[in-house]
């Protein structure tokens, strides 16, 4: 299958954040709100919900500059590294990429990123899932299969108490706890339900040339609703 082009996938963007969402907000009850200015994508005066339409097992949830994530968590200057040599900027260039993959970003500054999301998991959802809104509900809408998942903000809690934070080469996953291995020597490895990626779609600039974007870019997975 071709990628899409940047067309196709702003159309696609538009249909889910339009038409769908203004679908799940009738069937809901909602008026709709959306705009990039809430994470509020409808609301009946009591329950707000974020919406997220999904064609596969994941969609994003939040996205952001590196400096707006940076400000926003106060990460401490290792931390902040980390997210720095992850996301890239375009004066880097480590073997023609233009950014650092985890397993190529010292180990100090990956242990002090994973430090501050082990102390501080809530903090970090609540941040992405609903920056500063009073979201009550995330509905997951499977636009293939026409399925819809519900949570309450207070059930995503409930869920990632005892998840863990995996760092693996392009991304930080937010991993459930998974099952007892059978010669009861650890446990197997979780289903994602959130990970965290460098925004990888490129922009064209008033020159006419593509330049890359480093933002910071979350995803919500729907194993979050159906493990």
């Amino acid at each position: 299958m071709a990628p899409l082009t940047s067309t196709a996938g702003f159309d696609i963007r538009e249909i889910n954040s339009g038409i769908k969402e203004k679908e799940i907000c009738d069937a809901h009850g909602l008026e709709q709100m959306g705009g990039s200015q809430t994470k509020i994508d409808g609301t009946d005066g009591t329950n707000n919900k974020s919406i997220k339409n999904a064609s596969g097992s994941s969609t994003q949830v939040h996205l952001t500059t590196q400096n707006a994530f940076i400000n926003a968590l106060n990460l401490d200057a290792n931390s902040q590294k980390f997210v720095r040599l992850f996301c890239g900027n375009q004066n880097l260039n480590i073997n023609g990429v233009d950014r650092y993959y985890c397993k190529q970003i010292d180990s100090t500054y990956i242990d002090s990123f994973k430090n501050f999301l082990d102390e501080n998991k809530e903090k970090v959802v609540d941040y992405i899932v609903r920056n500063g809104f009073d979201i009550t509900h995330v509905v997951f809408n499977n636009t293939k299969k026409n399925k819809e998942y519900e949570l309450t903000y207070e059930e995503i809690i409930a869920k990632i108490e005892n998840a863990e934070w995996v760092f693996l080469k392009g991304g930080v996953h937010l991993k459930l706890q998974g099952e007892m291995k059978k010669n009861g020597k650890g446990r197997k490895r979780g289903k994602t339900v959130f990970h965290f990626q460098r925004e990888g779609k490129r922009k064209m600039n008033d020159a006419g040339e593509y330049t890359q974007r480093y933002n910071v870019l979350w995803h919500i997975h729907r194993n979050l609703f159906t493990c």
